[in-house]
């Protein structure tokens, strides 16, 4: 699961879909994911074109127009071996939905009243159990790793952007960024991996031998660096920005490169019936479902705020 929560909903009547697409919306992002608009489809004209493997959840009205119902539509879906977990609804009632499921034998199915109130709380309590089934200390790791290479590509195009803007960006980044750029670099003379002779205190070898897309694209720009640099952006274009401990860079080291860092470098273990991250010292931390969407929430709140950027 990726922090992107993808639906694929039947249904042929705009008024009520947009309604309960703005519950659904408010519900996946309250869990930490980014709500994408729903592959809406209002007949089963595109079921043997689908890629039914990007979506996480399955919403159809039980009852479409031209006496074509959604029953009929997973049938044949499900013919297809895929068996995404899918919440029907209908004016008729629950009832009447799970009469249809029996007759149907339709498996991995859930079931609500059209009734916009009943449906909010069904979708919710639905979507919580999908996520609780997939969510754990493995998936997570993968997710976060994802995302954070995602945001690296982010911050790299906005440094980049910056720097091409004018020179007096580019005489700044000089002097407060590239000091880390010139750390490693003098690693690698001390291993006479590179020419020391064209290296100097200025960090004049990077701006001589590396174009600035090869700078912001270098292994030596990583994760910090290039935060450090975004905070300098951010600094120097006064843009809006609440920080929760003083500054940009702060909080994307604590709230996403520690966490990246820890998911990356423990072990799981199952302690007492719950799974734990384990540390090299021996620190144990337990990972439960509000620090889930805790992690969710803070990846969505970068990859917003660089897109703003």
């Amino acid at each position: 699961m990726r922090i992107n929560y993808r639906i694929l909903w039947f249904e042929d009547n705009k008024k009520s879909y947009d309604t309960k697409k703005g519950f659904v919306k408010d519900i996946v992002e309250e869990f930490g994911f980014n709500f994408v608009e729903p592959q809406n489809e209002v007949d089963g004209k595109n079921i043997d074109t689908l890629d039914y493997a990007i979506y996480d959840l399955i919403i159809a009205d039980m009852n479409l127009s031209h006496n074509l119902t959604a029953m009929k539509l997973m049938e044949a879906i499900r013919k297809k071996d895929v068996f995404t977990e899918v919440l029907f609804y209908s004016s008729s009632g629950e009832d009447a939905v799970r009469k249809e499921l029996a007759r149907y034998k339709i498996d991995g199915a859930y079931c609500s009243d059209r009734e916009n109130d009943e449906f909010e709380f069904k979708v919710k309590e639905v979507i919580r159990t999908l996520i609780k089934k997939t969510q754990d200390l493995t998936n997570l790791r993968g997710l976060v790793m994802a995302e954070v290479s995602d945001l690296d590509v982010m911050m790299g195009e906005i440094v980049q952007r910056y720097l091409s803007q004018a020179k007096e960006n580019l005489d700044r980044f000089h002097c407060k960024i590239t000091r880390d750029l010139e750390k490693s670099l003098r690693k690698k003379l001390k291993k006479g991996s590179i020419d020391g002779a064209t290296c100097k205190k200025d960090c004049t070898y990077v701006w001589r031998n590396m174009s600035v897309t090869d700078i912001v694209s270098s292994v030596e720009f990583e994760s910090s660096k290039k935060a450090r640099a975004v905070n300098l952006v951010i600094k120097d274009h006064n843009f809006p920005y609440t920080s929760q401990s003083g500054n940009f860079f702060e909080d994307y080291r604590a709230e996403i490169i520690d966490v990246r860092n820890k998911l990356a470098h423990c072990k799981s273990e199952i302690v007492n019936g719950k799974e734990v991250l384990i540390a090299s010292d021996g620190s144990k931390e337990e990972f439960g479902f509000d620090r889930f969407i805790k992690i969710r929430k803070d990846i969505k709140r970068f990859r917003d705020l660089f897109k703003k950027i």
